[in-house]
């Protein structure tokens, strides 16, 4: 069984895009970390962010309790609101997936004990006036051990959408689920759980997970069809009752454990999708694939390398994207500090075109920071996690924002 908090991750078919043009102008940075930061806690480990609210996630917080940090943008700058805690004693590793829609934040706890060991919850909290309040806990209807569920999290108005990979049956493991819940009259129902219609042994499905209004796309790293882990990506569309499967998304260059799917975002007709194993010759350099909505389904329109990736820099590992920006995590590279990391930032160029905008280093970078473990955008502020970072003790973690 692969461990609950997945391990870092340590040609083509269509465009690449690479560090030709960086922009001049310098972004403002923001570091944030927690006020009560101990060793082990990872804060960063999960980050968004949405207009003046940003979330981070610190799953190691109380030795796997887990927290979530809410900072909010004033005008004295980025300040912590308030510290996000475990509502009841069963939840583990909460914080190792956040997400944030208007006045509600969902933290994942893929360790909670509700059930049995590593079954899994995700919690809701609503803002009312200036603070946040829990107004749900979620777990899924066929929650067992080693579920996961809410290894991954999504929210769009009166849905939220929780990834389950570790969902199994009686003759295979890892097989993976994802459970989508609607509000109705105040209370988070479960509307549906969402599986593959070609579901298998270790594909992962629901590792990770994004959503719009009428989409939902779920990743499953492990799925074999085009090569062991070359992975995939489902697209389900509402139809009014049901969520139907509408297509299965490879790359157009898949390749044997490639992990295609490992993480990915939407925004709109745009989706990014991370394969953090991908490969160019002998060494593993990762890459992102941009695929765009069209009448005939969602097509791939880029691949974005990095042509100054190394080997296991795990470019890809996380991807973000709002609007014309999108932000890929590269928690391994080595350009500022050894394994210090970083994160590229592209600005969309055209109808379908995309370049690189900026490659982000932590101002004051170091050895295993992890800079880049995870990343969000919106509009032109990119959040980014550093959960290995280790200046207030060791494996602290930080964030840092950027505003372009």
């Amino acid at each position: 069984m692969r461990t609950l908090l997945c391990t870092l991750l340590i040609l083509c078919v269509g465009l690449s895009v690479n560090a030709s043009t960086l922009s001049t102008a310098t972004p403002v940075e923001t570091k944030l970390t927690a006020p009560d930061a101990v060793r082990g806690d990872e804060f960063g480990r999960a980050v968004a962010v949405q207009g003046n609210v940003a979330v981070v996630g610190a799953p190691n917080v109380g030795f796997g309790s887990g927290a979530a940090y809410v900072f909010e943008r004033t005008t004295t700058g980025w300040q912590l609101n308030q510290k996000l805690s475990v509502p009841d004693m069963s939840a583990s590793f909460f914080g190792a997936s956040v997400a944030i829609d208007g006045d509600r934040i969902v933290v994942g706890a893929p360790g909670d004990l509700n059930v049995d060991v590593g079954a899994g919850a995700a919690y809701v909290f609503v803002r009312t006036f200036t603070k946040w309040t829990p107004e749900a806990k979620l777990i899924g209807s066929e929650n067992s051990a080693f579920d996961s569920f809410g290894i991954s999290v999504a929210i769009k108005g009166n849905r939220i959408v929780c990834g389950a990979y570790g969902n199994s049956d009686l003759n295979q493991t890892e097989v993976g689920s994802a459970y989508v819940f609607h509000r109705t009259n105040g209370l988070w129902l479960q509307e549906q759980e969402l599986t593959a219609n070609d579901g298998a042994s270790l594909a992962r499905f629901g590792l990770s997970v994004t959503m719009n209004e009428d989409t939902i796309a779920v990743g499953a790293d492990g799925d074999s069809e085009l090569g062991f882990f070359s992975g995939a990506a489902y697209v389900f569309g509402f139809d009014g009752s049901n969520w139907i499967q509408q297509q299965k998304l490879h790359a157009q260059d898949p390749q044997e454990s490639a992990s295609f799917g490992y993480h990915l975002a939407m925004d709109g007709d745009t989706m990014v999708i991370g394969a953090p194993q991908n490969q160019v010759g002998t060494h593993t350099l990762g890459a992102a694939y941009v695929f765009s909505r069209r009448s005939q389904g969602w097509l791939q329109d880029r691949k974005l390398v990095a042509k100054d990736s190394d080997t296991f820099d795990g470019f890809g590992l996380r991807v973000a994207i709002s609007e014309d920006t999108i932000a890929v995590g590269s928690p391994n590279d080595h350009d500022a500090a050894l394994s210090g990391g970083a994160s590229y930032v592209y600005k969309r160029n055209g109808q379908s075109g995309w370049s690189l905008h900026e490659k982000l280093f932590a101002s004051d970078a170091a050895r295993d920071d992890a800079f880049g473990i995870a990343v969000a955008v919106s509009n032109n502020t990119v959040l980014v996690g550093a959960s290995g970072r280790s200046d207030v003790a060791f494996l602290a973690g930080a964030a840092y924002i950027y505003e372009f």
